[in-house]
């Protein structure tokens, strides 16, 4: 069914100037506007790597779940999730890292509440996204009525 080693590619496209919004694609999709953030100098009005940060990881997550649900016929209404990032500089060696990702899961119309919340969970170990960082995460599950 799947043929690995899975590649995607994307572009990015962009002028000189710590304010210069940029494009990013993939394909034939519509471009995603990037800017730097303004805690940088930058002009805050796109969507920052932070912001594309938290959403793969948070995407590829309720993708494995989505996949997961279908093979075990399991169903829900809907799935939410709410991410946060954290950034913060290493002192001793003058870098930059993302630190920790904190992503809020909430489910309702679970069709089985407990087999949703472990394929929930089988979701998360199993997330190539988040598998590839090394960013700390945590995580809180919610299943609703």
């Amino acid at each position: 069914m799947f043929n690995f080693p899975f590649k995607t590619t994307i572009t990015a496209f962009s002028t000189s100037g710590v304010e210069t919004k940029w494009t990013t694609q993939s394909n034939s999709l519509p471009p995603i506007t990037c800017s730097i953030p303004p805690e940088f100098q930058g002009a805050g009005e796109a969507y920052t790597p932070e912001h594309l940060f938290a959403m793969a990881v948070t995407n590829c997550i309720i993708a494995m779940f989505k996949v997961l649900c279908s093979k075990s016929n399991l169903t829900f209404k809907n799935i939410n999730a709410e991410a946060t990032v954290s950034l913060d500089k290493d002192q001793a060696n003058n870098i930059l890292s993302l630190t920790e990702i904190f992503i809020r899961l909430n489910v309702t119309g679970a069709s089985d509440k407990e087999l949703i919340k472990q394929t929930l969970d089988n979701a998360i170990k199993s997330c190539p996204v988040g598998n590839s960082i090394k960013t700390g995460k945590t995580f809180q599950i919610n299943i609703k009525d």
